[in-house]
């Protein structure tokens, strides 16, 4: 496995980790969006991992690190 597929591994588990923190549908409703589309999600969508990341709990590296160049 590649550095990078390991990489989108472990955002994989950030997303179950951020959605638990703050539970599919309040995070839906934060980001003004349906909860189904935060249920389709494999991984945070970067622009939303950016929106997620001006909530203050998490940083943007963290919760997408396989975007990190």
């Amino acid at each position: 496995m590649t550095e990078q597929e390991q990489m989108y591994q472990l955002a994989m588990i950030r997303k179950t980790e951020i959605v638990a923190k703050y539970g599919g549908l309040n995070l839906a409703k934060k980001l003004k969006i349906s909860h189904p589309a935060v249920s389709k999600w494999k991984v945070i969508p970067p622009y939303r991992a950016y929106q997620i990341s001006l909530f203050g709990d998490y940083e943007l590296s963290y919760i997408r690190p396989d975007l990190e160049s």
